[in-house]
């Protein structure tokens, strides 16, 4: 009878071994240590923009890489034992920009930028392992992996996934005019769904976007005096007298101290007072309706003396400096018809000039 007990109490325990190994053999995903929402913030600092660069382009780095831990320590692990299929959803919980926009390095971004919930800035989400598909125990993507996307896993996981560490590339795109000053971005762009986890972990960006530009410009001589001279000095069609040198400069510029963004001194200089670019002169316009003499122009130049610099488009000169920048610029008397119908006077042009920073 004794024998027989012990025998019972035998099979009663297999039983039981036989049924937690049955527990722990189930394709699934979890939240541990402890269940919960994980965030996953990543501060990408200040960057800078030019300021008047055009909508579509990039913000400080393309494709920044980055590699950032959960902020409560909570990992989600998922076990695919039998080949099964799980999935994850990378979910868009700020708006998209709605606007067209280029291509980013040759990707279609449409439906793939984020609002940032600052006026002009987007912001592109690329994921890489475990969701981009490349290694073996990877989900999936049913598309790239540029946020909002789904992905599955379709491989066994010899060992449960675990993910504590989110990597993947950002990269902010000016889709829109950016108030002045430093504007600040703080905003959960999306979360995500694993197979039985709802709402796994946010993303959260934040960082300073900063325009490169600067505020004050004065011209070193106003007018140029580009000086006297003898009728008898022009001696037929082309004939120019020596450049005169003269600069721009530009006060309390802001640029990027990483040499990213690096943004350029564009010139845009057009014609008034009755001074009207002449055409096939590069550079040249004529004079203005109050000058008295004739059969003369004047041409811009760069401070090389030989390279014009057209009228009536944006010229890019030189790369901002921190502090001041100076746009050296020079200009020069040119003859434009016969020597007989060169007229001695007063000779003046006129030009506005705008300065932008792309």
């Amino acid at each position: 009878m004794n024998f027989s007990l012990k025998r019972c109490s035998g099979i009663l325990a297999l039983a039981a071994s036989f049924q937690t190994d049955l527990a722990l053999a189930v394709s699934e995903c979890w939240i541990r240590p402890t269940d919960g929402p994980i965030t996953f913030h990543l501060n990408i600092g200040a960057v800078y923009v030019p300021r008047d660069a055009a909508v579509g382009s990039v913000i400080g780095q393309l494709d920044r890489p980055f590699s950032t831990v959960t902020s409560e320590g909570r990992h989600v692990f998922c076990n695919n034992v039998d080949g099964s299929i799980l999935t994850f959803n990378a979910r868009a919980v700020a708006p998209i920009f709605g606007g067209s926009l280029p291509p980013i390095d040759g990707e279609n971004v449409t439906g793939k930028i984020f609002e940032t919930g600052i006026p002009g800035i987007g912001a592109r989400i690329k994921l890489r392992h475990p969701f981009d598909g490349i290694a073996g125990d990877s989900f999936v993507p049913l598309t790239p992996p540029t946020v909002p996307f789904n992905a599955r896993l379709f491989n066994a996981t010899p060992l449960p996934l675990q993910i504590n560490v989110l990597e993947g590339n950002v990269t902010l795109v000016k889709t829109g005019t950016i108030a002045p000053g430093p504007q600040t971005v703080d905003r959960t762009l999306f979360d995500s769904r694993f197979s039985m986890i709802p709402k796994a972990f946010d993303f959260q960006l934040t960082g300073t976007v900063i325009q490169a530009q600067c505020d004050v410009s004065t011209v070193s001589d106003d007018p140029v005096k580009l000086g006297e001279w003898s009728t008898s000095a022009f001696t037929g069609p082309g004939y120019s007298t020596p450049k005169v040198d003269f600069n721009i400069a530009l006060g309390n510029c802001e640029v990027d101290p990483g040499d990213i963004n690096v943004a350029w001194a564009h010139i845009r200089l057009d014609g008034v007072n009755g001074s009207t670019p002449i055409a096939g002169v590069e550079g040249g316009f004529t004079l203005t309706t109050d000058s008295t003499a004739e059969g003369i122009a004047i041409q811009i130049l760069r401070s090389d003396g030989i390279t014009p610099v057209p009228l009536g488009r944006d010229i890019p000169l030189v790369p901002l400096s921190s502090g001041n920048t100076v746009l050296d610029l020079s200009a020069r008397l040119f003859q434009t018809g016969d020597t007989r119908d060169v007229v001695a006077g007063d000779a003046k042009g006129s030009l506005s000039f705008t300065i932008s920073f792309q």
